[in-house]
């Protein structure tokens, strides 16, 4: 009698539901971001970094993104694995992912590129490997339910693969990276138009692929300490509108090996309650931020010229709760986006009832 491999894999594995966590060990600052060389001194001497205010001059031709590309990820844990050789609980990680790309046509934003699927992810080494075979090719193939695996990396040898939590984190990098992967298509399906990417500029997202647009990477969180004590006494007495001076990084793989040298500096949008609140930093590839600006001056012409235009371009709803960092173009992306995702919890129930697994963990 033939069996249900997407039923029987979690019945052999003892399978339990469970809900969402929280993040343990804390997220660590991104792999990418461990060796970096720093340069304080692109623009201005180190010790005299202060406060640069952005006159109101217009964006040139080329300044000015016109296309606007976010991912988006909904997701969380839904059941748990045993281990059958050394008994690690092992998190199953259900998501959707995607990618979006807004292109602004006049004074309207149109939706020109998404990308969207549903995904599943544990540590797939934890397992017979036949077992995750066969389980992978029945759960692409549900006719009412496709969802593709994703295997996550096994734990380091310095993490306890008996700590639940470092599963789950394992698997939800992995479901994570497929949304970097979705807003790398939306990338590269135009490879001309003036681009901003909501988040960092990746090394392998740029690496080895000519453009001929600008691509401007705007980041809301900051988990890089790249300043000295002179960069943070200007960070910390940015005024709305104003800047602190650029600087230059070299992005290095996880090897060592140099992989993107980028041009950065930190803008702040708007007011917030504490003295770092309304503050994003800017990111533009090297290569890009040189090109046909050969003097200091022309470069911080245009630092400053970009730095207006996205003081300009910020979210202004107040219900939005991250309205002081957001981008009004990169907010609308998002709800184009999510307008597409499937309630979560739709996806849990329909996922739980393939798996045979009886009951739901509490949300």
């Amino acid at each position: 009698m033939s069996t249900n491999p997407v039923r029987e894999f979690f019945r052999r594995h003892g399978s339990t539901a469970v809900g969402p966590g929280t993040d343990y060990p804390p997220d660590g600052d991104d792999p990418d971001d461990r060796s970096e060389a720093v340069d304080h001194a692109a623009e201005v001497d180190p010790a005299d970094w202060k406060p640069v205010p952005n006159p109101e001059a217009p964006t040139r031709p080329g300044e000015a993104p016109t296309r606007f590309i976010d991912g988006c990820y909904s997701g969380e844990p839904v059941t748990c694995l045993w281990n059958p050789s050394h008994g690690w609980p092992v998190a199953v990680v259900l998501a959707e992912v995607g990618g979006v790309a807004m292109k602004l046509e006049g004074r309207d934003l149109r939706r020109e590129f998404y990308g969207l699927e549903r995904v599943v992810s544990f540590v797939a080494d934890a397992f017979p490997w036949d077992e995750v075979e066969a389980f992978a090719a029945a759960v692409g193939n549900l006719p009412d339910f496709p969802t593709r695996l994703l295997p996550a990396r096994r734990p380091g040898e310095d993490a306890n693969p008996f700590v639940y939590e470092v599963h789950r984190q394992q698997a939800e990098v992995r479901a994570k990276q497929e949304m970097n992967n979705w807003e790398q298509i939306a990338l590269d399906a135009d490879p001309d138009a003036p681009t901003l990417l909501d988040g960092r500029l990746a090394s392998d997202l740029l690496t080895g692929r000519p453009r001929k647009g600008l691509v401007v990477g705007v980041v809301k969180t900051h988990k890089g300490d790249y300043l000295h004590d002179q960069g943070w006494r200007a960070f910390l007495r940015l005024t709305p509108g104003q800047r602190t001076p650029f600087f230059k990084i070299n992005r290095r793989q996880a090897g060592g090996q140099s992989a993107l040298y980028v041009a950065t500096w930190y803008v702040k949008l708007a007011l917030g309650g504490q003295p770092n609140d309304g503050i994003v930093r800017v990111e533009v590839p090297w290569a890009q931020f040189v090109e046909d600006r050969t003097t200091k001056d022309e470069r911080t012409g245009f630092a400053s010229r970009l730095s207006r235009w996205l003081v300009d371009a910020r979210c202004r709803q107040a219900s939005y709760g991250r309205a002081a960092i957001s981008l009004d173009p990169v907010v609308r992306a998002e709800d184009s986006l999510k307008s597409l995702f499937t309630p979560f919890g739709v996806l849990r129930n329909r996922f739980l009832r393939h798996a045979g697994v009886a009951g739901s963990a509490p949300p």
